[in-house]
Parts: C-alpha cells; structure tokens; sequence
C-alpha cells in the first residue's frame, strides 16, 4: 500500500512540474486574492460598494509593483553602464586577498568570484522586462475573477465538503502569513534602505526592493539579498563600512525574523522548521524562483490535503511542529 502512495506521490510532483508554465500562474492569483480579499472586505463592512473596493485595491497593487519595477529597471540599468567599474574593483580586491592567503596556500578563484553572474542576471531580467509584465498582467486578470467569484466560495464550499472549519481555518492561516510576510519584508526592505542611505552605498533603493522581495522566501531569502549589498559597500567604499554594512544586515534579518514576526505569527503556521526548509528546496525545483516565495503556503495546502483523510493523517502530523 505504501508503495502505491509513493508512486502517486512522484507521479504527482511529476505532473506538477510538467504543468508548472500554467499552474505558476494560477497559484499566484489565489495567494494574491488572498493577501487583498481582507482589504476589500475591510472597506465592504465599510459600506464601500465590492468594486470600488477592487477598483481601489487593483490601484495600489499597480502602483505598487509599478515603482518597484522602475526602480530595478533604472538602477539595473545604471548598473550595468558602471559595471566594468565594479568588476576591476572587486577583482582587484580578490587579488589583495589571495596575496594574503598565499601564505597559507590558499586561493580564491577569481573566475568564480569576478562578479558576471550578476551581470548576466541584469541583463537577463531587462532582456525579459516584457515577459515579466506579461505574466504580471496575466496573474491581475485572474485575481479580478476570484475577487469577484469569492462571494460564493462559501456555498461551494459546503457542497464539496463536510469539514468546513478545516479549510476556513485554513483560509485564515494563508491570510495571516500572507499580511505578516508583507508587513515584515517591508518593514525589512524599509530599513535596509535607511540603512544603506545613511552609509550612502550605490543602489539603496533597488537593494532595499530586494530585501523585501527576498524576505518571503523563507529561511535563506534574507541571506541571500544581504549578499549584493555587502558585496557593493564592500569595493565601493572601505573595509569599515564593509563591516558596518554587514552588522546593520545582521541586525535587521535577526530583529525583524526572529523577534518581530515570530510574535505578530503567534502560534505560528503548524509546520515543522525542518519541512519548511526542504519544501523550499521541492517547490523550488518544481515550480522554480516563484515556488521559493510560496514554500510555506503550498505546504501548508499540502498539510490540509493528507490531514483532510484518515488513511493520509499520519503524513500530515509528520509534517506538523
């Protein structure tokens, strides 16, 4: 029997992978109904009418992801105009510290480390700037119908199952993560640009953008966004702003992930830290950079899925706290 669950199981995340160009679409639209529906109802219960309430919702969103994308669209472009100037910095900067390492026998490959990858990626983001607003079209259409259709997820939901609190619980669960993770990452993403003006580091703006974007990648997202910046403190200025650079990251991931939004989190989402982790590596794989962002909410639906039938329940406790 157990045999038959895993073959399902690899037949499943096969399948997922296969349609990942049209589900990514798909999953994008539900989780952001998620995120907005509650601010829609908020002006509904003010007897604001259900589309203005999306009409203003829709506004914001736009605006929003808007300034965003000018933002990185500018300052990648002014990147790659100094790009050269930041390529000889650092490998001169490499150089200094195989001098040093030398000594020990030790060598830091200058190819590895010279800083294309970055600039391949810039280019590739403005080579796909088209697409990208392509696809952010596309998820805008498909939250405008399920706004519009939620009105009667709740009879629908009635008729397909009878543990309805499970899935409004459910439901709630996603909202809150979902409202938390935004608040955290801007606030995140708020404060690394603060910090990076002040030590007036090249790119505050765009690299305050990526630490709130990076944030709701869970476990690893923080890191990875601290990365460009240290790296352009770093042959921008000294090794002390260097250092400044890297504490002042420090201290915003630790305070705002491991102090702020474990308490606004309360008892947190059910999932072990362990499963968070290696569903980041799953849906990475399968959906690609969009199911980093949405590890945790695609877990927790996996969850409710197994917890939902008797014979599935032991797989979901497993994956519980």
């Amino acid at each position: 029997m157990y045999i038959v669950y895993i073959a399902a199981a690899i037949i499943t995340i096969i399948g997922l992978k296969f349609l990942s160009p049209f589900l990514i679409y798909l999953i994008l639209s539900l989780f952001l109904t998620l995120l907005i529906y509650p601010f829609i109802s908020f002006l509904e219960k003010r007897n604001i009418p259900l589309i203005a309430g999306y009409v203003i919702s829709a506004l914001l969103v736009v605006l929003g992801f808007g300034i965003m994308f000018m933002v990185i669209n500018s300052s990648l472009r002014e990147f790659l105009q100094n790009a050269s100037f930041y390529q000889e910095k650092f490998l001169g900067l490499i150089g200094k510290v195989n001098g040093f390492l030398k000594n020990y026998d030790l060598k830091i490959d200058s190819d590895m480390l010279s800083g294309g990858e970055i600039i391949v990626l810039a280019k590739m983001f403005l080579a796909k700037a088209g697409n990208v607003l392509k696809g952010f079209l596309i998820v805008f259409i498909g939250v405008s119908f399920m706004i519009f259709e939620a009105g009667n997820f709740n009879k629908k939901l009635s008729l397909i199952t009878a543990n309805k609190k499970m899935f409004e619980t459910f439901f709630k669960n996603t909202q809150k993560y979902f409202l938390i993770k935004t608040f955290t990452s801007l606030l995140t993403g708020f404060l690394v640009t603060l910090m990076l003006l002040y030590f007036k580091v090249p790119y505050a703006w765009l690299l305050g953008i990526l630490a709130f974007i990076f944030n709701f990648i869970p476990v690893v997202g923080s890191i990875v966004a601290a990365i460009p910046g240290v790296l352009i403190a770093f042959v921008t200025y000294d090794v002390s702003v260097f250092i400044y650079v890297s504490i002042g990251y420090l201290i915003i991931n630790n305070v705002v992930s491991n102090v702020i939004e474990p308490k606004l989190m309360g008892e947190g989402l059910g999932l072990s830290p362990a499963v968070v982790f290696f569903s980041l590596l799953l849906w990475g794989w399968v959906f690609g950079i969009v199911g980093t962002f949405l590890a945790v909410p695609l877990t927790m639906t996996l969850k409710l899925a197994l917890m939902s039938y008797e014979k599935t329940k032991w797989l979901g406790i497993l994956l519980s706290k």
